[in-house]
């Protein structure tokens, strides 16, 4: 019988293993600043995909032409990341509530929540800042 938490955590580590090549995927596609906002998408919780939106975009974002295609790549890896923000805050609260048990790590989670929050700012830094190379760099590396 394995620990409990067990699958949960391996959930996570196949979950941060996608969520790194949607990243990737992003980046090669040049679709990093696919919606030029964040967290939203040219205003929107989604891509915009009718007419009417895709005007309102326009109106909003002056400057950014809509692309549907890139949108939905950066859309996609922003949804999967903020998945697997609220995986990792699982098992940092399953952590704190199992902290008296015999082997059961309080550090390494409650280490992997500062560390998925710190990408999540990077991530949101990239688009706000508009891929300024260090921030860039930083979120690549982490």
């Amino acid at each position: 019988m394995s620990k409990p938490g067990y699958r949960f955590a391996l959930f996570a580590t196949v979950l941060a293993v996608v969520v790194v090549l949607l990243g990737a995927y992003t980046r090669l596609t040049h679709a990093g600043l696919g919606c030029p906002d964040w967290p939203g998408c040219y205003g929107f919780i989604g891509v915009p995909m009718s007419e009417h939106k895709q005007t309102l975009a326009e109106a909003r974002f002056p400057e950014v032409p809509v692309e549907v295609a890139k949108g939905w790549y950066e859309m996609i890896h922003r949804y999967f990341a903020g998945s697997l923000g609220l995986v990792i805050l699982g098992l940092a609260v399953q952590a704190l509530r199992r902290r008296g048990e015999v082997d059961q790590p309080l550090k390494l989670p409650l280490l992997l929540l500062g560390l998925v929050t710190l990408q999540a700012a990077f991530g949101m830094w990239t688009v706000t800042l508009k891929l300024w190379p260090q921030v860039v760099t930083a979120h690549l590396l982490g």
